[in-house]
C-alpha cells in the first residue's frame, strides 16, 4: 500500500471498521462509488452507477465535501 501523507496536520480520530460501516449502510443507499484497499494493499473500486460520468460527478462531490469539512483544515 502507498504511503499516506497527511496534508492537514490534523488527525480525525480512530479508523472505522469497514465491515461494520458497510453493514450499517445496507438498505440506505440508492447508488455508490467505493474506493479503498483490500487486505493485500490492492486498490479496490466498486461503482453501482450504470452511467460512469454520473459516478465521476458523485466522486467529485464527495471529494469537495471532504475538503470543505472544518475538521480537515
Amino acid at each position: 500500500m502507498a504511503d499516506v501523507i497527511d496534508f492537514s496536520g490534523k488527525k480525525l480520530g480512530g479508523d472505522f471498521d469497514p465491515d461494520q460501516t458497510l453493514s450499517d449502510l445496507i438498505g440506505n443507499l440508492e447508488a455508490f462509488v467505493l474506493s479503498g484497499y483490500d487486505h493485500g494493499g490492492n486498490e479496490v473500486i466498486a461503482i453501482t452507477f450504470g452511467h460512469l460520468p454520473e459516478a465521476l460527478w458523485s466522486l467529485e462531490r464527495a471529494k469537495k465535501s471532504i475538503l470543505e469539512r472544518p475538521d480537515v483544515l
